[in-house]
């Protein structure tokens, strides 16, 4: 039984609660690099990236091979939702990783941070689209019609 709902378990709710922080902790990160304090923006971001990871592997991955037959019929509106989930979350978590070993790399060093604003920038807007994915997934999961 879940916080939200249900018949959603309490692992989704928690993944859910914690994919709306990670989200928290991405804007005030932002909030850091406006106001030129790219080393707390950097440490935020890792936070952020690195909590992400884990909840992939620990709430979303596990729960994706356990559904066998899920992408049977391609046509179907929960299929369908995960499959782009699951593609555009792993873009967005591979390019988080590469700016995070970027910035890692070269010790912090906001000049060539600048090089990938526009990666950074790309990839926060998609990030809240997964965001939005992953909600509607849960919506289709645990709310039945």
């Amino acid at each position: 039984m879940g916080i939200f709902n249900t018949y959603a378990t309490s692992l989704a709710d928690a993944n859910l609660l914690l994919q709306v922080a990670i989200l928290l902790i991405l804007l005030v990160g932002w909030k850091f690099s406006v106001k030129r304090e790219y080393m707390k923006h950097g440490i935020l971001m890792s936070l952020a990236i690195s909590l992400h990871t884990v909840l992939i592997f620990v709430a979303m991955v596990p729960p994706l091979i356990a559904s066998a037959g899920l992408f049977e019929n391609l046509l179907n509106r929960l299929a369908l939702t995960i499959l782009l989930h699951s593609v555009l979350g792993t873009l967005v978590e591979l390019s988080g990783i590469y700016l995070l070993g970027t910035w890692f790399l070269n010790h912090g060093l906001s000049k060539t941070c600048f090089k990938n604003k526009i990666i950074m920038k790309i990839n926060i807007g998609l990030w809240i689209v997964e965001l939005a994915l992953g909600m509607y997934t849960y919506i289709l999961l645990y709310f039945p019609a």
